[in-house]
């Protein structure tokens, strides 16, 4: 049998299916069942709009504190792309039987998210009904984009020449961040982050219908993102003085703008009034009323938001550390203001930093790291690898940068995950400027309060510590054996190309 049949099999086309199979296994290695009010918020909906067709949620309303009460009914207060799109899949698994579960599901083990806080065992919050769509929705809308924003950026630095390996470049920088901390969670952050970053690609490759669509998903899945799409607008003016191509970016992006605006209508009776503006929760009301907690942008939104080590984007995303280091000797020289004006990253991430800055609660609520700051830091770490691909990084430099930041939001993810305690509750979470590191995590960690959400614990009963510390050996696995199959496919193959090629001009030459 010819073996050119297989050839989909070989080479470095095997080490792509593996590197995406190896990365989906980590993504996925924990995934969030704890009913907690955001992902519990996106969940209820998928159940009430199967049930009887509706986005109102009062079956369900003591599930989650995350709601909106619109006259004497009650709807989840989140963007609803994540939501809609979660139903088809549930209906699916429904239908084939893989959603039954019994009252004990969920309990078998302590849920510690909410001790450092009210000193209550979180096992009693758990809702057995809503854990099917838990998982569903945090393998969808978690793990598998955040598989997919890796390769993306995998294939675009694979074949480059710096001093780190591209494996171990992609994966330190996303892993080691706390971007991590949110794949295999029902939360609309990662999804989001995607969705933009592929607007952002195709807005590059002068693709602005695709963009479009891409951009106006991310909308529909996180409000903020809005701010992308007049400013995109407004570079794609700057770099192509094309009106044909801003109305294909625009025909793009309508579609989810024109569903949002009817999604408003139909429950609040406004198309521009969301549903945020009906917070359910006191705490929120009377911000949310008033331009939806948006104001002007504060020093200690600034500050908290950049370099603290409460929600700042630099302590959480390490890898941009070095991004700024060889970033800044260039900067003068090579990005001039007026080149910042069409440059689609620039425009995006400067008011969007600024605008976040500005909520009345830009820490996000309970959180690790600035959860509302996701899309922006993807695709800032997507840029930030390509930067970083070529150049030459001293490795005991990297590896200590980016090990950092392994090791912090390793520490997370097998504790408290994002429920990181925050002011806003009852006044005793940290507040900006402190370190909810050491006064959160640090000290789970150390009396062995472990996330017992993992697969070796889900299937084969391991202790949560133990798969706690499986997991960190099989990243440190994986990465080294990845980077040694990389080494040995592309940079070997691509060295006897050159050698091959060469010799073919010299034959040329001699005749």
């Amino acid at each position: 049998m010819s073996t050119s049949k297989f050839s989909f099999l070989s080479g470095k086309k095997t080490f792509l299916f593996v590197f995406f199979l190896v990365n989906l296994l980590l993504a996925s290695f924990y995934i969030d069942i704890w009913c907690t009010p955001n992902t519990v918020s996106r969940a209820v909906p998928v159940l009430s709009l199967l049930e009887n067709g509706s986005f109102c949620i009062d079956k369900y309303t003591d599930y989650t504190a995350d709601k909106s009460k619109v006259g004497d009914h009650f709807y989840s207060d989140k963007a609803p792309f994540p939501t809609i799109a979660a139903v088809p899949f549930y209906w699916l698994i429904e239908k084939a039987g893989l959603t039954k579960t019994t009252a004990e599901m969920g309990r078998k083990y302590p849920v510690y998210v909410w001790a450092p806080i009210i000193k209550e065992e979180g096992i009693y919050t758990m809702r057995a009904d809503i854990i099917p769509i838990l998982v569903l929705g945090s393998l969808l809308f978690g793990s598998i984009p955040f598989v997919i924003i890796i390769f993306l950026a995998f294939k675009k630095i694979q074949n480059s020449v710096g001093t780190i390996s591209p494996v171990a470049l992609v994966m330190l920088a996303f892993y080691g961040s706390f971007m991590f901390v949110f794949a295999g969670t029902y939360i609309n952050h990662i999804i989001a982050g995607l969705l933009l970053l592929l607007g952002y690609i195709f807005i590059k490759d002068n693709k602005y219908l695709l963009s479009g669509l891409c951009v106006g998903l991310a909308f529909a899945s996180e409000y903020t993102v809005a701010i992308a799409i007049p400013l995109w607008i407004f570079v794609i003016w700057m770099r192509t003085k094309s009106f044909k191509n801003i109305v294909w970016y625009v025909s793009g992006v309508m579609p989810s703008i024109l569903f949002i605006l009817f999604y408003n209508y139909t429950i609040t009776g406004n198309c521009f009034t969301m549903l945020n503006a009906y917070h359910n929760q006191e705490v929120f009301q009377q911000q949310l009323s008033h331009h939806y907690g948006f104001a002007f942008p504060t020093l200690e939104g600034l500050w908290g938001l950049s370099f603290s080590f409460y929600m700042g984007l630099i302590p959480y995303v390490p890898v941009l550390l070095l991004c700024g280091y060889f970033l800044i000797k260039e900067l003068l020289n090579k990005y001039p203001f007026k080149s910042l004006l069409s440059n689609y990253l620039a425009m995006f991430c400067i008011p969007f930093f600024l605008v976040i800055s500005s909520f009345f609660t830009w820490w996000g609520g309970w959180s690790c790291g600035p959860r509302y700051l996701m899309c922006m830091a993807v695709i800032l770490v997507y840029e930030g690898v390509i930067y970083l691909a070529d150049k030459k990084i001293n490795a005991v430099i990297f590896f200590a940068v980016t090990g950092f930041g392994l090791i912090c939001t390793w520490l997370a993810k097998v504790t408290l995950m994002y429920m990181i305690p925050d002011k806003t509750y009852l006044g005793n979470g940290p507040t900006p400027g402190s370190d909810s590191f050491t006064k959160y995590i640090l000290p789970e960690f150390m009396q062995n309060h472990f996330n017992a959400n993992n697969l070796l614990t889900f299937g084969l009963d391991v202790a949560p510590k133990t798969a706690a510390y499986i997991w960190i050996l099989l990243f440190a696995a994986s990465t080294i054996i990845l980077s040694l199959w990389y080494k040995k496919q592309f940079v070997v193959s691509n060295n006897k190309s050159k050698v091959t090629l060469s010799k073919g001009k010299t034959g040329n030459q001699l005749k």
